[in-house]
């Protein structure tokens, strides 16, 4: 119970004080007023760090990397690098791979050129820039590139690939 038998107020609640012992010397007013504007200072902190949060998530934000995979400079380059990708580890299993690696090469092939809108060339030269790169083991390079492709697949475009589903 509060003063005058009203039942109190939790201390985030409008009109509520949060401090209560005002000093004597400075009259009720003063010390009211010094109270109101001390309840309104707690905000400020809280304020801060709420700007201070938005300000660092935007800086993360600046930093991230750009929205495409591989370094490429829009979707349609991108769906043909894949392309690319998926054409060349048809080339080097010869159609004669793992069943459901050839199925998915396929399926691959089928999704990507569907979305390559004319940037087929521009998906190839940057595969073979990639690879050119002194280092790059190709088999390495296009497994994960393989992989990468699918994900983007599933999780950006919703695509369900055929082959991976079930045993």
């Amino acid at each position: 119970m509060g003063r005058g038998g009203k039942p109190s107020r939790p201390f985030f609640m409008p009109g509520n004080r949060v401090l209560t012992a005002a000093p004597l010397a400075l009259g009720q007013e003063k010390g009211a007023l010094m109270v109101h504007f001390m309840n309104r200072l707690v905000w400020v902190p809280v304020a801060g760090l709420l700007a201070a949060l938005f300000w660092l998530v935007w800086l993360d934000g600046k930093s991230a990397p750009g929205g495409y995979l591989f370094a490429t400079p829009d979707a349609a380059t991108e769906a043909g690098y894949c392309l690319a990708v998926a054409e060349r580890g048809r080339e080097l299993t010869y159609g004669q791979g793992e069943r459901k690696l050839e199925q998915f090469l396929g399926e691959s092939i089928d999704f990507w050129r569907m979305r390559v809108e004319g940037a087929g060339p521009a998906g190839h030269v940057a595969l073979a820039r990639d690879l050119a790169r002194p280092g790059v083991n190709e088999g390495a390079h296009l497994h994960l590139a393989l992989q990468d492709c699918g994900r983007r697949a599933v999780a950006l475009y919703g695509h369900r690939f055929a082959s991976m589903a079930g045993g």
